[in-house]
């Protein structure tokens, strides 16, 4: 097996978590981060790509990687490509954790992992985990003795006793952060959040790959590869960046599936809290209710959103007028979201893979743009002057005042009315549509409250 590096992607020094499958890797995860991010379950090979997420102790900050089981000679395909994983996961790292289960004592599995490990030639400490009652501890470390650790720390990732002292281990030993003497980006500005959604096998995975210039996420033709939601950072035109890779959302599956179940939940979660929903379809395909089911989810959200038309090399006898067809028939299958700008790309051949990430820079910025009251005064003016307002249940004659900006992030507006609910629903979304072309509001959700006046 050949180990594959990866180009570190970060300043802040690396730990990683790593050892065989059921080891508790993803409980520790957890633990460490206080939040639930790492799929937990008693199946191995639950974790399959790996987790990275940035941690803070005593002042010092470091990224936390979790990965999949390690296995020196894999029985599949995917442990096979598991472990390579783990392995391009071990090249980044400045400090190995060596993860065993006191419950399950020293297996042969994990002198297995031990050889990967001690081939890499990282700093490394172990840590035993399972360890609930440290009355115990004492027994249960003389196990590991063989291995020749210096330290062995025990830890409990279900309920957090000792991982205070690991922390403590893993600041200790990490590299010191070197100082840039570039000028940094303000603390203020936080990371963009890119949530790439889509059904199963629509090339989410194949398109963060393509971004990222190697392979960190595991690509198969089995549904669901995907678990959880893997974020990714980069630094983009000087901005910071998460992507998040997240599970594909069938319609059906099998509700006794426990992992597909809470892998979907992770991902919905995902979506509400993200800046930005890259809603990957396959172009080379027909839509189907899916893809249109998602995208109700992302309207909730009140996320701007990118349609990304992928696979557009596997589209046949393309002429000057196929994309043009393609749009007309995407945002017919999405009335709800003509809104929304379309991408064509492909993951295999890279084609727009890098505009696709501009023009999500440009939609979030979008969400934070200001209109003048004079230039939405004029505006006004100009859309009574189009179309007269139409009058809604109200007995009144509608009368338009003022339309102001009120808030960002999304945009908002609020429209000051002379009667209440004398205005017509359509015409709120003629002024909707109109305020979107108008001031470039494309791929960014508007809201729009109306208000008579007191």
């Amino acid at each position: 097996m050949t180990k594959k590096t990866a180009t570190k992607h970060t300043s802040l020094p690396i730990a990683v978590l790593v050892g065989r499958a059921n080891v508790g890797k993803s409980t520790l995860f957890n633990r460490l981060l206080e939040k639930p991010t790492s799929l937990i379950s008693p199946e191995s090979g639950t974790t399959r790509d790996y987790q990275e997420a940035e941690m803070e102790w005593q002042g010092k900050k470091f990224i936390l990687i979790d990965t999949g089981g390690l296995t020196e000679k894999p029985e599949n395909d995917f442990d096979q490509i598991i472990t390579q994983k783990t392995l391009t996961a071990t090249s980044q790292a400045d400090l190995l954790i060596f993860v065993v289960s006191g419950k399950d004592g020293l297996l042969p599995e994990d002198l297995s992992a031990y050889r990967l490990i001690k081939k890499t030639g990282k700093p490394c400490i172990l840590v035993i985990t399972k360890l609930d009652n440290p009355k115990k501890w004492d027994r249960t470390i003389l196990d590991f003795a063989e291995l020749g650790f210096e330290i062995m720390q025990p830890v409990s990732g279900s309920n957090g006793i000792g991982t205070g002292n690991l922390l403590d281990e893993i600041t200790k030993k990490l590299p010191k952060i070197k100082v840039s003497k570039t000028i940094p980006i303000k603390p203020t500005t936080r990371a963009i959040r890119l949530a790439v959604v889509g059904k199963p096998n629509v090339g989410k995975s194949s398109l963060i790959n393509s971004l990222l210039g190697y392979e960190k996420q595991i690509i198969s033709p089995i549904a669901h590869t995907t678990r959880g939601a893997q974020d990714i950072t980069l630094t983009y035109q000087n901005r910071d960046i998460v992507l998040i890779d997240t599970a594909g959302m069938r319609r059906r599956f099998q509700k006794s599936d426990r992992i597909e179940k809470s892998s979907i939940d992770i991902t919905l979660d995902k979506i509400k809290n993200g800046d930005i929903a890259l809603l990957v379809l396959d172009i080379s395909e027909p839509l189907t209710f899916q893809d249109r089911h998602l995208t109700e989810h992302i309207v909730k959200s009140g996320n701007s959103v990118l349609l990304v038309a992928n696979k557009w090399d596997l589209v046949p006898d393309k002429d000057e007028k196929t994309m043009y067809r393609f749009i007309d028939y995407i945002h017919g299958f999405f009335p709800h979201m003509s809104w929304a700008p379309i991408i064509f790309t492909s993951a295999l051949t890279k084609q727009r893979t890098r505009e696709m990430l501009d023009l999500a820079l440009t939609i979030y910025d979008k969400r934070f743009q200001k209109i003048s009251d004079s230039a939405l005064q004029k505006f006004l003016k100009k859309m009574i002057e189009k179309h007269q307002p139409s009058r809604g249940k109200g007995a009144g004659h509608p009368y338009i005042y003022h339309i102001k900006q009120v808030d960002v992030n999304p945009p908002t507006f609020q429209i000051t009315i002379k009667y209440k609910k004398s205005l017509h629903a359509s015409y709120v979304r003629f002024l909707e549509n109109n305020l979107r072309s108008e001031f470039n509001f494309d791929g960014t959700p508007l809201r729009l409250f109306i208000t008579p006046l007191k």
